[in-house]
């Protein structure tokens, strides 16, 4: 009950208990009319009270259902996602398998077993970040190619790519990173020539670029591959004119690959006699 302990009415409430029998009958029919008028009076405030409350708030708090929602803003795929997710398909689709590797990775897996050894001059064409004398940053893919043909025990064709981040201790400039994206590939087969790998360059840059690109080989050299070639298509900015782009000369470079040097072959097991492949 909603009433001040020290009102008249507790008073006379107190009081009951020395009344005489009559009286206290009929103060105390009194009293509880009172009492009852009372709460049904307070409650009734209360819930008036607590109605006006709740449509105020309904009132300075209203949403208008049919204003336009607000824009969840959503991100997107990085470019370079966007790129290597499209070159997956397009080898997937062309029976490749899409395969990872550490990006720690030990010496052997890295130079060795590319015919790179420690004393090898090739080993000056790119500064490597070492953990220690043995392990290091990868500074290419091509130590997944290694782990792949090893894991091979079976001897068996291999078609893969491998993409992912590689390290090389450069200055950041327009043109180079400390750590960037690469896609590698290699085919192991019987029978297989530099000419496969031209037509597999050329349904990539076809499919990438258009039908109107065209590609071709220009001597080069890695110590993993021999023959090693450029691999260059028209600059599809230009169509091969000549531009900023492709520095006036109507090529942009897009890799480099040939065939599997021998020495490769049989560093990872595979007889260089009976098998053959490109690398890219």
């Amino acid at each position: 009950l909603p009433i001040c302990k020290q009102s008249e009415f507790t008073e006379i409430m107190k009081s009951i208990g020395t009344m005489s029998n009559d009286l206290k009958k009929s103060v105390g029919v009194l009293t509880n009319e009172f009492r009852n008028n009372f709460n049904s009076l307070f409650e009734e405030k209360y819930e008036n009270l607590s109605t006006e409350e709740l449509n105020k708030k309904l009132e300075s708090e209203r949403i208008d259902v049919t204003l336009p929602g607000k824009k969840v803003k959503s991100g997107s795929m990085h470019p370079l996602t966007l790129v290597r997710n499209d070159l997956e398909d397009l080898f997937v689709s062309m029976g490749y398998d899409v395969v990872t590797g550490p990006e720690i990775e030990t010496d052997v897996n890295c130079f060795e077993k590319l015919n790179i050894p420690k004393d090898h001059p090739a080993r000056d064409m790119q500064d490597t970040f070492y953990i220690t004398e043995d392990m290091l940053l990868r500074s290419q893919t091509s130590s997944v190619q290694v782990r792949t043909m090893l894991a091979n025990t079976h001897k068996t064709p291999i078609k893969m790519i491998c993409p992912g981040k590689v390290y090389r201790r450069d200055d950041d400039d327009a043109t180079h990173s400390h750590q960037f994206m690469q896609i590698e590939g290699l085919l192991i087969d019987k029978n297989i020539s530099l000419s496969d790998l031209k037509g597999t360059f050329d349904v990539i840059s076809k499919k990438l670029f258009g039908e109107n690109v065209e590609t071709r080989f220009r001597p080069s050299y890695y110590p993993f591959t021999e023959p090693s070639v450029e691999m260059d298509m028209s600059c599809i900015y230009c169509d091969g004119s000549g531009c900023s782009m492709c520095k006036p000369k109507g090529w942009i470079t897009i890799c480099g690959g040939g065939m599997v040097h021998p020495n490769v072959l049989k560093a990872c097991g595979y007889d260089p006699n009976e098998w053959q492949g490109f690398a890219f």
